[in-house]
């Protein structure tokens, strides 16, 4: 079995990161998390803050989900997104 390995930083604000419908990370955080073999992810995030506040978030496992994001938060406030692996 792989893990993912995932980590996040959020400056002002609030932050929730899912694996499928499940919340693995709030703000900043790193977690591991045991996957099953040969079935599809999607990741995904929420975002709450003030407006030009940056956010990350770092996934350096598995090979095929790895990815790396720094954004800054719009004049919204919310921001969010996802990837599939």
């Amino acid at each position: 079995m792989a893990n993912l390995v995932v980590s996040t930083f959020i400056g002002n604000g609030k932050m929730r990161l899912y694996l499928d419908d499940k919340v693995i990370l709030t703000d900043s955080d790193a977690a591991t998390v045991e996957l099953e073999e040969e079935k599809e992810y999607v990741v995904h995030w929420f975002v709450n803050g003030d407006a030009d506040t940056s956010y990350s978030i770092t996934i350096s496992s598995p090979k095929e989900a790895e990815f790396q994001l720094t954004r800054s938060i719009g004049k919204g406030g919310k921001d969010c997104g996802g990837i599939r692996f």
